[in-house]
């Protein structure tokens, strides 16, 4: 193939900049952001035209280990962004999802439950550069070149330099379709490639994906939920720790699935537990659905009758 662009390493400008340890570049991985649980809940629990009781989704993110003042930013700031209505009745407030969110849960959905422990992949690769990425430096096309960024993640595409992803696989379809939906036609460009040399597709892996961190996260994963569900298979568990246990459970789980570039271990070359991570994932979240979906239900999503206030902690 033609070069497109230099595999080399890229020495970073910042050479005095304070290295992360893997330890904690994992452990960020278990830290739960309030607007995205927030979202995520939404897209677990509550239906296209159900709605949600304000005070028992604050309730909700408080059995999270967030504070009550947290919690309401959270929700104000995933309103500001329009991923969420609200109707105010009375002294009650109710959150809806809005259908920018609709299409955000959808994707999420799809891409976090299709991971799969030794996917299939005929050697092909896909690169996305954003044209605008050296010619235009305005705050504009910065934040343009983020929100591909965060939706091409989502697909398991790996970053090469800034602007230019890299992803396994050609079929370009789910890409054109994003890149029509972005409105970004003319500023990005998608090409099929493919490496003849074994030692190329080694240097772009170790390039675009962090496989030492994705291993580490995945043994970090089975530490913490394999004595878990040893213990459900035993004793059972209430609602609230169901809720709590699977929320835990499938927000570790997407940001794992998120910079898993894909690609059958033959390809990686590494000896990691993906298998196992994955087989654990897809036991225990089934096993939680239905006492996590009862507590949420009961705490947030909105009856025919108004909502006892002071049944809860927060009335709003």
């Amino acid at each position: 193939m033609t070069r497109l662009v230099s595999l080399a390493p890229v020495r970073s400008p910042r050479t005095h900049a304070k290295k992360v340890s893997l330890s904690q570049q994992a452990k960020k991985f278990t830290v739960l952001q309030p607007q995205e649980i927030t979202l995520g809940l939404f897209g677990e629990y509550v239906g296209e035209h159900e709605q949600v009781w304000s005070g028992g989704l604050v309730n909700l993110l408080q059995d999270l280990g967030f504070s009550a003042a947290g919690a309401r930013v959270a929700i104000n700031r995933v309103c500001l962004r329009k991923l969420l209505t609200s109707q105010r009745e009375g002294r009650y407030i109710f959150y809806a999802s809005a259908p920018r969110l609709l299409a955000v849960i959808e994707e999420g959905r799809h891409h976090t439950f299709s991971a799969k422990s030794d996917p299939a992949w005929d050697g092909s690769w896909t690169i996305v550069l954003y044209q605008g990425a050296d010619a235009h430096k305005t705050e504009g096309h910065r934040a343009d070149r983020g929100r591909l960024g965060r939706w091409l993640t989502l697909r398991h595409f790996g970053v090469i330099q800034e602007g230019i992803w890299i992803a396994a696989g050609g079929d370009n379809r789910e890409l054109n379709r994003l890149i029509s939906r972005l409105g970004m036609e003319g500023q990005v460009l998608s090409l099929n490639v493919s490496f003849n040399d074994h030692g190329e597709v080694r240097n772009v892996v170790h390039r675009a994906w962090n496989l030492e961190l994705l291993s580490s996260l995945y043994g970090m994963f089975l530490a913490k939920f394999e004595p878990v569900y040893e213990a459900l298979n035993q004793k059972g568990v209430s609602p609230l720790d169901a809720f709590v246990i699977r929320t835990r459970l499938i927000d570790m789980f997407r940001k794992m699935a998120t910079i898993d570039p894909n690609l059958p271990d033959s390809v990686l070359e590494i000896e990691w537990r993906r298998k196992a991570a994955l087989d654990l994932f897809y036991a225990m979240h089934p096993m939680l659905a239905d006492g996590a979906r009862e507590h949420f239900e009961q705490c947030a999503i909105r009856t025919t009758q108004p909502i006892d206030g002071g049944a809860k902690k927060a009335k709003k």
